[in-house]
């Protein structure tokens, strides 16, 4: 979790895009993938909203998991968000604060915090399955 929290800290408040270094190389990849088929459609602005999506994932799980109500990743995730971007438009001169990020991030955390709502109704319907077995005298 620690890991986690400092690597998105790192790039949510990295003073300049932290795709920048990597922008040639990301473009080179774009051109690559749409000339083996994947729809032109599937651009820069696409691949950046799902990498904010899968990066706010392991905080929907975090949140939900440390307060045990799957809604709280949802709103952790979403709070979260609407920091960072005003922090990042107050704060940050070369980056840029976007809706479409509070939206990608904040749909990455309703996804952690499903599948710890999911992951957590399994385990317990595991744990009263198994735990009935037991009292069955089998």
């Amino acid at each position: 979790m620690a890991a986690y929290l400092v690597a998105l800290v790192l790039i949510v408040f990295w003073p300049t895009p932290v795709d920048r270094p990597a922008a040639g190389s990301l473009n080179h990849f774009i051109a690559w993938i749409h000339r083996r088929s994947v729809p032109t459609f599937i651009g820069y602005g696409k691949i950046e909203f799902s990498a904010n999506i899968a990066m706010f994932i392991p905080m929907g799980i975090i949140a939900s998991a440390w307060t045990k109500q799957a809604w709280a990743g949802l709103l952790v995730g979403f709070m979260a968000s609407v920091c960072i971007e005003l922090a990042q438009a107050l704060f940050l001169a070369e980056r840029f604060a976007s809706g479409l990020d509070v939206l990608a991030n904040t749909l990455g955390a309703g996804i952690g915090a499903t599948l710890y709502f999911v992951g957590h109704r399994h385990h317990q319907n595991r744990h009263v399955v198994l735990a009935g077995d037991g009292n069955h005298g089998h």
